[in-house]
């Protein structure tokens, strides 16, 4: 049988798959792209139905990086970028039975109720002087705990990384969540005074920094499904959905990826270079595990107006670590940030369950899933009466978990694969989950194959196998 050849292959059709097939499309080279479910976007995709916007994955995102800014405006015809509304500045937290608003200013946290007079004291301090970061790589539990104090890392900083990761601050390291982050704990000893200066700078600099397009949280009219659409339409006929990889293979040439088609009959292509933008999950099928992940369930319900009696006033509300006993990760007022997310007599409600503080939530039914959620929506936020829509969506090892020894790892995997010409990772377990993170490294990948500069070392490998599911 003689096997089509392409150029470049890509395995996984996520936004970091997406992000670098259009790149590469974009400039010419010949690629194809395989994904074996029947929609590209992995955890991003957006349900419609009965006028609501139900997100599966990412609710929103903040444009900070270029590349993610440039792939917007490559797009920019066929999609329209929305700006969050005034309530998403109002964040909250539960503690002790309530709902808590997080202060917005730094020294408005010293009247917070969210921690004890002490707490306050001891963050205030902290905030205008503490102990810099030492030669070990900690937790961000421990770097808090050090700046702050226990209670801060315990209630204000586990809570806001729920939010983020869905892990443990007690295992996460902060130096592979927040290398940025680090640094300023290795170098500065008050927190106030070096984000001060960062101001100064910053404000002297504007002059030379390029103007940005959008600014602020965003997302896209259509839900933020609407951009991995886009980009697959964008792909056409180089874009193959419903394609299971069986193996691939090392060729003198490059590589042959045999696959299931949409029919069931086997196929192979040959190509050149080789792009693996699969979950860490995935990756682990042809190199050894080395990233944990955590899995969580996303409830999308929707309620008639009248039967919710919170305002809900702001972003949402997260849960932090020291309440173990509250059966909820986080809750987000969805159409309160993006009001085209739900008709205008309805409220649709996000509810987080799982993560390390339920593993096993994934595994429960949705009538189970619903009732956990219920419980708490009637006594926080006023709700009356049992959902009108209901969408659930189960995210199974799919957020990959940056504990300690993180970087170290990523380090020894990428210079394995560096060894196998035309080999390249690409995906969320590397250098960020955000999607910024995810289409920065894409683009760069992309780019440096466009150049010709892929950082491969001289050491022929052995031949090899890959199994795929």
């Amino acid at each position: 049988m003689n096997a089509e050849y392409r150029e470049v292959g890509i395995i996984g059709g996520g936004i970091s798959g997406l992000t670098a097939a259009w790149r590469l499309k974009k400039a010419g080279t010949d690629v194809c792209l395989i994904e074996a479910a029947s929609t590209v976007g992995g955890c991003t995709q957006t349900k419609r139905r009965d006028g609501f916007l139900l997100e599966q994955g990412p609710f929103n995102v903040i444009v900070r990086d270029p590349a993610f800014e440039a792939l917007l405006a490559d797009v920019s015809d066929d999609i329209e970028v929305i700006t969050a509304g005034p309530a998403a500045k109002h964040r909250y937290i539960y503690r002790h039975g309530r709902i808590h608003q997080v202060p917005n200013q730094p020294f408005a946290l010293a009247t917070t109720k969210l921690l004890s007079l002490r707490g306050r004291a001891r963050l205030m301090t902290g905030l205008m002087i503490s102990q810099r970061a030492g030669k070990f790589e900690q937790t961000i539990e421990q770097a808090a705990a050090r700046r702050f104090g226990q209670e801060t890392a315990d209630t204000l900083v586990s809570a806001a990384m729920s939010g983020i990761f869905a892990g443990d601050i007690r295992k996460l390291s902060l130096g592979a969540c927040f290398p940025a982050v680090a640094r300023i704990d290795s170098e500065a000893r008050s927190l106030i005074g070096y984000g001060f200066a960062a101001v100064v700078k910053s404000f002297r600099n504007r002059k030379h920094r390029a103007r940005r397009r959008w600014r602020g949280m965003v997302s896209i009219d259509g839900g933020l499904g609407a951009l991995t659409e886009t980009l697959g339409q964008r792909l056409g006929s180089d874009l193959m959905t419903d394609c299971r990889v069986l193996r691939m293979e090392r060729t003198d040439e490059g590589h042959e990826i045999t696959f299931l088609d949409p029919s069931g009959k086997t196929q192979t292509i040959r190509c050149r270079q080789v792009l693996l933008a699969l979950s860490a999950a995935g990756a682990g099928r042809l190199l050894e595990p080395t990233v944990p992940e955590g899995s969580m369930v996303v409830l999308n319900l929707g309620f008639r107006r009248e039967d919710v009696h919170h305002p809900l006033d702001g972003f949402g509300f997260l849960v932090p670590q020291n309440e173990p006993a509250f059966p909820l990760m986080g809750v987000l007022w969805a159409d309160s940030v993006f009001p085209h997310h739900a008709p205008v007599d309805h409220r649709l409600i996000r509810v987080f369950v799982g993560g390390p503080r339920d593993p096993t939530a994934p595994a429960r039914s949705d009538e189970e899933l619903v009732e956990t959620a219920m419980g708490p929506l009637r006594d926080l936020l006023g709700v009356t009466a049992d959902p009108c829509l209901i969408d659930v969506c189960r995210h199974r090892a799919t957020i990959p978990q940056y504990h300690q020894g993180h970087v170290e790892k990523i380090a020894r995997l990428r210079a394995v694969v560096a060894c196998v010409p035309g080999l390249h990772l690409i995906g969320n377990y590397l250098e960020g989950v955000s999607l910024n993170d995810c289409i920065r490294l894409s683009t760069r990948v992309a780019n440096e194959l466009l150049s010709g500069d892929d950082g491969r070392c001289e050491e022929e490998p052995r031949r090899h196998q890959v199994l795929e599911g």
